[in-house]
Parts: C-alpha cells; structure tokens; sequence
C-alpha cells in the first residue's frame, strides 16, 4: 500500500523546492527592506565627510552576505525540521472532530447597555 519510490523521492523533492523557495521570498523581502533603510541612512555619510557610494556598497555588499548565510541557515533548519506524513495520516487527522461547540454561547441574551442621552457641552 506504500507509494512507488519515483513518486516519494518526487514528493521530497517537490516539498525542499517549496522550502528554498519560501525561505528566500522570505528573506529577499527582509533584505530588500535592509537595503532601502541603508539607501536612506547613507545620505547621512556626506555630512562624515565620506563618499557614500562607498560606504553603500560597503555594507550593501555585507547586507548580501548575510542574506546568503541567512538563506543556507533557513533551509538546512527547515529541511531538518520537515517531518514527512502519509496520506492515510492526513485524511485521519483531518477527520477527527473538533470540540463539541456549545450552543449555550450562541444563544446568550445581548447585553443590555443603559442608554442615557448625552448632553452636549456649548
């Protein structure tokens, strides 16, 4: 009853696609912000009496390396942490119902609130 081993190492394959990819969207994001918040901040640079096509760069270039050690970091922990399940245990796990709802709740009076007429101040 288990799946063909084509399809389980196709399954596996599909779902460390999936993680590469939500990590980097991930992080390009975070990394898109960074870089703005440094396009900003490095206006300030000229008043240092530095050249802040330099100093953006600069840390440009080490905002990147970080966004690939974040990356490689981000997958290796995702794939470690990705727990195959078999179909049969999704279905179960699905089926299983949910608390009972109390109907108490749903048909509770409102609240009543006095209603007193505001004065107006002039």
């Amino acid at each position: 009853m288990g799946l063909p081993d084509g399809s389980v190492s196709q399954l596996v394959r599909m779902k460390w696609r999936y993680i590469l990819l939500s990590v980097i969207s991930e992080l390009w994001v975070d990394y898109l912000t960074r870089v703005d918040a440094l396009r900003v901040s490095v206006g300030l640079e000229a008043y240092a009496q530095r050249d802040p096509l330099v100093q953006y760069k600069g840390q440009a270039s080490e905002l990147f390396k970080n966004l690939l050690s974040d990356i490689r970091g981000g997958v290796i922990s995702r794939m470690f942490l990705f727990q195959p399940r078999r179909p049969g245990v999704q279905a179960a796990e699905r089926s299983t119902p949910e608390a009972p709802s109390t109907t108490a709740q749903t048909q509770a009076p409102p609240i009543q609130t006095s209603q007193k007429k505001k004065r107006k101040r002039h």
